[in-house]
């Protein structure tokens, strides 16, 4: 049965390319609604990984009583690299270049790790919850659960 005939959907975008493949570039459900506009999760990360410095990006949704959702951006680095004011900028910047002044994070966090799985998966549940000042939950089974900690200081302070 062809793709395209498909009565329901699974939650993954698809695009048919040139050569017919099929090309998988992340999840739709995976949005978050910015006065009106829904902007991708991947795609602002894709963005913020244009900047050489980046090895790993997550963006969270964080509540804004205006806009109604907005961008929080958590950065790791590559190893050897110092974070700074000038690098969020940067990143920030990148990311308003590459897609639109709509998709500037509210915050840039450069952290020193990701909470992770121990299969390497970045928990961006936690990260939300820090953004939004909510409970994290269990973090015990996490690869890194003490990451967690250091990040809530920083978004606290």
């Amino acid at each position: 049965k062809d793709w395209r005939d498909w009565p329901y959907m699974t939650g993954d975008a698809a695009v048919e390319a040139e050569d017919v493949l099929l090309r998988i570039p992340g999840r739709i459900d995976d949005v978050i609604n910015v006065s009106g506009h829904r902007l991708g999760t991947k795609e602002i990360e894709s963005a913020a990984l244009v900047v050489e410095e980046v090895a790993e990006a997550a963006v969270v949704p964080v509540a804004h009583e205006i806009k109604g959702k907005e961008p929080d951006l958590y950065i790791a680095l590559k190893p050897g690299l110092e974070a700074s004011d000038e690098l969020a900028q940067k990143i920030s910047d990148a990311i308003s270049t590459e897609i639109g002044k709509i998709a500037k994070p509210r915050k840039v966090w450069i952290v020193k790790d990701m909470p992770k799985t121990r299969s390497g998966k970045i928990m961006r549940r936690v990260l939300a919850a820090l953004s939004n000042n909510q409970d994290t939950g269990d973090v015990t089974t996490l690869a890194n659960p003490e990451i967690v900690e250091e990040i809530k200081g920083m978004v606290k302070s």
